[in-house]
């Protein structure tokens, strides 16, 4: 029960029964909304023909490379973040408006970009994700590796 608890996001302290911590929630969170802001830019910034080669190396998920958000069932912890974060706090502008219930446990996804991301990430400036990255990261989303 706790294994399915903490893959899904929903017990973080390591015990069963113990509330999440909102800080770590809230700065895992972040750091999710942040690599999808980059993917997302990155995406919108691609010509017809690199969109194309997205579609063809991340299949289904490269098309319309979008952050869906999180589970309403067994992440509402992380969900409830975003929501404040975009919602309240005004942070990430670029979700505003947007449903933030992904209808599927996307936590785990999301984590295993963010390892990928944490090498791509840039270190100052607008740069923007390439091709192969865009691949890198919504393969990473689908696929436990």
């Amino acid at each position: 029960m706790l294994l399915n608890a903490e893959k899904n996001g929903t017990a973080v302290n390591g015990e069963a029964g113990h509330r999440p911590d909102r800080a770590a929630i809230a700065r895992e969170v972040s750091e999710i909304l942040d690599m999808w802001s980059a993917i997302e830019r990155g995406y919108k910034h691609l010509s017809v023909d690199e969109k194309r080669e997205v579609e063809i190396g991340a299949g289904p998920l490269g098309r319309g490379i979008r952050f869906s958000g999180f589970d309403a069932e067994s992440e509402i912890a992380y969900r409830e973040a975003a929501h404040i974060l975009i919602e309240e706090a005004g942070q990430f502008d670029r979700f505003q408006g947007r449903s933030l219930d992904a209808h599927m446990p996307a936590l785990a996804g999301y984590r295993r970009m963010l390892r990928i991301y944490g090498t791509m990430r840039p270190v100052s400036g607008d740069r923007r994700l390439d091709v192969q990255q865009v691949i890198a990261l919504a393969n990473a989303e689908k696929y436990a590796g």
